[in-house]
């Protein structure tokens, strides 16, 4: 009988087991158990359900009223000691209610600001310190290869100027120097150096245009010198292009150097991932 006057009432007012079951804090299962008569909501609920229907618990236990003389009725209001609280938000990520408010966490992702509840807002905090952690230990490895490719390339250009005699050393030291800052910098990828290198390289990578040739033995060789030529060609074009990337970039990091060891260190976080 109960569980029939909710359906009635429920279909009555137009409202889902979902929506009934979101206003009592239980789940839709539990309306729908309700209705099929398999089990029967506590008293309690019984009421609030009376509430939200507008009906007296009279009317959802069935009870037919009697018709007798007037008499007086004194209406008594009940008031329950552990009513149900109500939430005060959702987190976004466990999707679990948050009933007190010093438990609610907001933090902007994107574009947008989400809620967190006080686990998930610890386990964000933990997360994000160990991608901290990792970071810093990169940028110290980052420091340490620069260094020790860095002096590799100053020690080759060096040694290559001693070789080729007095009159090279020079030369041999001043390219150490480039070499050393150049692939400094290329490691450290802390400055604007290695996105300039790739801009230059790539204007070396030319697209030639598709040929038409005649389907016969001399129609072949024509278009395999053609290719064998664009091939050439653009094989010069990018090491021509990737000669005149690392010279720039040599030069220009002779100037960005400093500012990149220095902010290896003041700004270990602050670097382009491979």
């Amino acid at each position: 009988m109960i569980g029939e006057n909710i359906k009635r009432l429920r279909t009555e007012k137009g409202m889902t087991q979902k929506e009934l079951a979101d206003k009592l804090f239980v789940t839709a299962q539990a309306v729908s158990r309700w209705e099929n008569g398999e089990v029967e909501p506590s008293v309690s609920t019984i009421s609030e359900i009376a509430k939200i229907f507008g009906v007296s618990t009279d009317e959802m236990l069935g009870v037919d009223a009697v018709k007798a003389e007037p008499k007086v009725i004194v209406e008594k209001e009940v008031v329950y000691k552990d009513a149900p609280k109500q939430p005060v938000a959702m987190c976004s990520k466990c999707k679990s209610f948050i009933y007190d408010n010093a438990g609610v966490y907001k933090q902007v992702e994107g574009n947008e600001t989400v809620t967190l509840c006080k686990k998930c807002h610890e386990e964000k905090k933990a997360e994000q310190k160990r991608k901290e952690t990792e970071k810093l230990g990169s940028a110290k490895k980052r420091r340490i290869h620069s260094f020790v490719w860095g002096s590799i390339g100053f020690t080759a250009f060096l040694i290559a100027g001693i070789v080729l005699g007095d009159m090279f050393i020079a030369l041999g030291a001043v390219a150490g120097v480039l070499a050393f800052t150049y692939i400094s910098c290329m490691i450290l990828k802390n400055t604007f150096i290695p996105d300039l290198t790739e801009t230059i390289c790539n204007w070396g990578w030319v697209r030639f245009p598709g040929l038409i040739f005649e389907l016969s033995l001399d129609g072949i060789i024509w278009l395999l010198t053609v290719k064998l030529a664009f091939w050439i060609i653009g094989f010069v074009l990018a090491a021509a292009f990737t000669v005149l990337a690392v010279v720039i970039g040599s030069v220009l990091s002779l100037f960005t150097y400093p500012y990149a060891i220095v902010k290896s260190f003041r700004k270990p976080l602050e670097f382009d991932e491979f």
